[in-house]
């Protein structure tokens, strides 16, 4: 009875962290890639942003959406956790990123 009680409150207290970690989408901006760091990364110019919270030049982590496959050009919606960070270029921690027609 012991180890059943025990391997119960294992199993809420690792679902709950899980639950915890989970990230979602708070922001998120509209940007044409500008440059590719490699097929996972690129430098992206904002076009558009929610709240005018990021412009200029931002750093996207691609590999977010494995299906798609980006190119210098492409005009890109990137959601983030809202928190910019505030590197040369700046950069975002990444949640999705889509192609926008």
């Amino acid at each position: 009875m012991k180890k059943a009680f025990s391997l119960l409150v294992i199993v809420l207290l690792c679902c709950s962290l899980l639950f915890m970690c989970k990230s979602e989408v708070k922001a998120t901006f509209i940007g044409v890639i500008e440059e590719m760091i490699n097929d996972r990364k690129a430098v992206v110019y904002v076009t558009e942003s929610e709240n005018n919270a990021v412009y200029g030049i931002v750093y996207v982590y691609l590999a977010k959406n494995p299906d798609e496959t980006f190119k210098v050009g492409d005009k890109v919606k990137v959601g983030y956790d809202g928190k910019v960070q505030g590197t040369a270029p700046m950069a975002v921690t990444t949640l999705t990123v889509e192609l926008v027609e």
